[in-house]
């Protein structure tokens, strides 16, 4: 079972720590397709950039989850 506490707060696929290092989602990784193109990998979704219809920025580190998305939230 995959453990949504771990996916980080708001929009992205990464946050920071108290110091201002990046932390980036476990779930996320990226290749390179046969283009050079950046793909954006979503293991908690089983997707990723070429798989998805239409328009998805998982390249760009948005998140395609909405999982800890609520802005309030943040600290």
């Amino acid at each position: 079972m995959l453990d949504e506490s771990v996916i980080p707060k708001g929009i992205y696929c990464y946050t920071y720590d108290e110091n201002g290092k990046t932390i980036m989602c476990p779930y996320w990784s990226s290749r390179e397709n046969e283009y050079g193109d950046l793909i954006g990998c979503c293991a908690y979704l089983d997707t990723d950039d070429e798989k998805e219809e239409g328009i998805s920025l998982l390249f760009d580190q948005c998140k395609e989850c909405s999982i800890n998305e609520d802005l309030d939230d943040l600290d």
